[in-house]
Order: C-alpha cells, then structure tokens, then sequence
C-alpha cells in the first residue's frame, strides 16, 4: 500500500537536497582556486627562472669583456688590458667606452651596484661590448636584455702586475619585465703569470630595496 509523504516530510528532503548542492558548489569553488593558484605559482616561477637564466648570462658576458671581447684595438679592452684605473668612475657615471664601469665607493657611502641603477643606461647591456646577441620579447624569452656593472676592487697588498678584482653585478629580466633576478660575482682577468677565472658568486634577492635605500 503506498502512503502519500506529508508536506514536512517534502520539505525535508528539499533542505537536505539544497545542504549537498551547497557542499558540492564549495567544493568546486576550492578546488578551482587551488587549481588557479597552482598555475600562477608555477608562471611565477617559470618566469624567475628565465630572468636567472638571462643574469647568469650577463655575468658571463661581463667576464668576457673583462677579458677584452671587444678587440685588442677597442679602447674598451685597453681599459682592461692597462688597467686604467681612472676609466672607473664614481657612481658608474662614464659613457661609451667607460659604460657600467664604477669606481669603489668609499664608506660610508652605499656600494656603487646599490646607489646605480642596473637596468638603466649606466649599465652594459648585454652583447654591447661582446657582440653576443640574445632574442627577447617573445613567449618564454626575457622581455628585455640583462645588463650588468663592473667594479674595480681594491686589494690590499696587491703586488705590482698581479692581477686586480673585479666584482660584476648582474640583473636578468623574466618574460614579465617586473621580475627581476640580481647576482653578483668576483672575477680575476688571466695575467702571463697567473690564470684567471671567477672566484664565487650570489644572489642578492633583495636588491630592489637596497637600491631604493641607497638612491
């Protein structure tokens, strides 16, 4: 014998029905948005990997002009080849040849690669004095050339003809142009008497703010 549901009983089933699609649809809307996050972590990331691909770049670049890419006629490689030292000047101020070159602030002063401004014209852009070439602003690849400034350092106890320090900032760019990766290395041209090579490097990831507190 089949008996009709009364009216609360209707209703019931109703309010439950509704409870499940509610549970449902949140989590749906969780599942979504753990699923958009997950994406843009993973953009994020993609993209901090080609800026630190297009810095690593830089400093190898910066290395090679160091060690006189840009010709033995070039006034550029004399620089290095005499080691003038009057070519590096005060807050990477020098143009043409003397581009991104910076002398060794004194203390208290800020470090020359804080107070300039990396991706701005007082830093080499890359190829410039190397003549390398690097394809930008399209897909995956950097949304602009890396660029990077050398300083001369001073060694203390440095004999005559042996060979000077330099310490190379160098800053990438992603496909998105706001992200940014800055690493720095030493570096020592070959000398007749000695061999040359890089002596370690870092990342300085908080370099937007030092620079910004030293400008």
């Amino acid at each position: 014998m089949r008996l009709p549901f009364s009216p609360r009983q209707q209703g019931a089933a109703l309010v439950t029905v509704l409870f499940l699609m509610l549970a449902v649809l949140m989590m749906s809307v969780s599942s979504l948005r753990a699923a958009l996050m997950a994406a843009k972590s993973t953009r994020v990331e993609r993209d901090r990997h080609v800026a630190l691909a297009a810095a690593e770049a830089a400093l190898l670049d910066a290395e090679r002009d160091i060690d006189g890419a840009a010709g033995a006629a070039s006034p550029r490689a004399a620089i290095f080849a005499a080691l003038d030292a009057s070519a590096f000047m005060e807050r990477c101020s020098g143009g043409a040849e003397r581009t991104g070159l910076c002398r060794l602030a004194a203390p208290p002063g800020a470090p020359a690669w804080q107070a300039a401004d990396l991706a701005g014209e007082r830093a080499v852009e890359y190829g410039r004095f190397s003549g390398r070439s690097m394809p930008t602003g399209a897909g995956l690849l950097p949304a602009r050339l890396p660029r990077y400034l050398i300083e001369l350092l001073a060694v203390p106890g440095r004999a005559p003809g042996q060979a000077p320090r330099y310490r190379i900032t160098a800053i990438g760019f992603g496909a998105d142009a706001a992200t940014v990766v800055v690493l720095q290395g030493y570096y020592i041209r070959a000398s007749a008497t000695a061999p040359g090579g890089r002596l370690g490097w870092r990342e300085i990831a908080n370099w937007p703010a030092l620079h910004r507190a030293a400008s």
